[in-house]
């Protein structure tokens, strides 16, 4: 198949309308296109598909100080966008799709700026070992898409005063601040401005593709989307409903940290709710629908487990976990 490369940049700084445009272009683009998608947000907070907002942010702060939290489509945690961050999504047909080519675009583009960097094997672009990229992929329908951030010169102290770090976190990683482990670009190479980052991108996309792309200019006046907007402005997906549970278990793997929300009413689960930060591409909203009105047995749990996760090391994990939580 003869590939198309596009690349698309976003003049709106509203979360809405770029996630919009996201959804949009892995619904809408052709088979044959490789997509380059350049955007940025003013003050969100942008959280992962399936993250609990009220545990992975200040909500009150977050409203006083007019900061957006918006939900993504895809995994992963919890990240702070402002007009010092650049974000980048790659989105093509799953037969056209490669992580490490994504990678290497990104890799070429900082190195032009004299920084090495490199892939950590989880999510994490580092420079001089400290974080300045975190990705995330989604797949769906045929289509893939890896997006990510790209600190250039985002206010730490904003990203650090939003962002709640969970406490499984902090056990894992000792007591090393999440600002000492994360680097603006821009401290390793003073003269990058955003522009000049976007530049690079663009040039690095070209010359790894061997293409000449026609950047297409995107805005809320040029397109419409108020579909897909409309869903990133309800309270439903972005905040969802956060009741009271009876049970509620976490536990942090390898692939991420997990917490299973329970409501049991005459020894059945009547409510489960899921909240994870993995970046796997593992559906545990059908594991959340799954366990309603499943016994709440240790036996029942597992069999629903086994039945509906895909992904061995998740479900070897679960397994684990809940054998040793729950003894009835």
């Amino acid at each position: 198949m003869h590939k198309k490369f596009k690349v698309y940049l976003s003049e709106s700084f509203d979360p809405k309308f770029n996630l919009s445009i996201e959804e949009w272009l892995m619904d809408c683009s052709e088979p044959d296109e490789v997509i380059l998608f350049l955007w940025q947000n003013e003050n969100t907070i942008v959280i992962g598909r399936n993250q609990n907002p009220y545990k992975e942010c200040d909500v009150k702060k977050l409203k006083e100080d007019d900061v957006c939290l918006i939900r993504r489509l895809s995994g992963g945690g919890a990240v702070y966008h402002d007009l010092g961050n650049l974000n980048f999504t790659f989105i093509s047909s799953d037969n056209n799709y490669d992580v490490e080519n994504n990678l290497k675009v990104i890799i070429d583009a900082i190195d032009k700026f004299g920084i090495k960097s490199c892939f950590n094997g989880r999510n994490d672009l580092l420079a001089n070992e400290r974080k300045f990229s975190g990705n995330a992929f989604i797949s769906d329908k045929g289509k893939s898409c890896h997006h990510g951030t790209l600190l250039m010169d985002v206010d730490l102290d904003k990203l650090s005063r939003y962002l709640t770090v969970s406490p499984l976190k902090l056990q894992s990683k000792g007591i090393e601040s999440v600002l000492s482990r994360v680097v603006n670009l821009k401290e390793i190479c003073p003269q990058m401005t955003i522009e000049s980052l976007k530049t690079a991108l663009i040039t690095s996309f070209n010359e790894f593709y061997n293409t000449e792309t026609k950047i297409i200019i995107l805005n809320e006046n040029g397109i419409d989307v108020a579909k897909y907007v409309e869903k990133y402005n309800s309270w439903e997906w972005n905040y969802s409903e956060s009741p009271d549970f009876s049970i509620v278990l976490e536990n942090k793997f390898d692939w991420g940290i997990f917490e299973i929300n329970l409501e049991l009413s005459d020894g059945k689960i009547t409510n489960c709710k899921i909240f994870t930060d993995s970046i796997e591409l593992e559906d545990f909203k059908i594991l959340e629908k799954s366990l309603i009105n499943v016994q709440f047995k240790r036996s029942e749990i597992l069999s629903i487990i086994e039945k509906y996760i895909k992904n061995g090391k998740i479900k070897q994990g679960l397994s684990n976990f809940i054998s040793d939580k729950i003894h009835m």
